[in-house]
């Protein structure tokens, strides 16, 4: 009995390794910012220096609620071991990941303007706009942790 429960767990976990995650992503720019590096940086009490990057966040998540249950998903992670993105778009029925979702995300992603310190309002627009989100939206959140370590929460709702 002990042999096959070691059998199965030996299958299983070999199976969960080839398997792998659809939503890791093998192709941003070289000098995309990550969590492990602006952590070191942070935690060496240096600023971090992200004038050079593409974009100035390491995650960067949006959710967007509209009529019938339908839903905009945009999740993006960089860290030192991996990074994953994915967009799940319900309104037209659509589901990229990985080097798909990254190839779609990084232009979008080098085109913002806002920083930590842009007011609310003025970044969901640019967020909305960029992605082409219409306005019927139910409502809108968006959270995204900045490569000096700030997270911020976003959202809007229309009634």
């Amino acid at each position: 009995m002990k042999k096959l429960a070691l059998f199965l767990a030996i299958g299983t976990s070999a199976f969960l390794v080839a398997c792998g995650d659809k939503e890791e992503a093998t192709n941003l720019p070289d000098n995309a910012p990550t969590e492990q590096n602006t952590m070191d940086q942070t935690s060496k009490d240096t600023n971090t220096d992200t004038t050079n990057a593409p974009y100035n966040f390491t995650h960067f998540d949006l959710d967007i609620k509209y009529a019938d249950n339908k839903s905009y998903e945009v999740d993006y992670e960089n860290e030192a071991s991996r990074a994953e993105a994915s967009i799940d778009d319900e309104v037209n029925n659509s589901k990229i990941e990985g080097n798909e979702a990254t190839n779609t995300l990084v232009p979008i992603f080098e085109s913002f303007t806002f920083d930590a310190n842009t007011d609310s309002d003025a970044v969901i627009d640019e967020v909305l706009e960029k992605f082409n989100q219409p306005d019927s939206f139910l409502e809108v959140e968006i959270e995204i942790k900045f490569a000096d370590g700030t997270v911020k929460e976003y959202r809007r709702t229309n009634q």
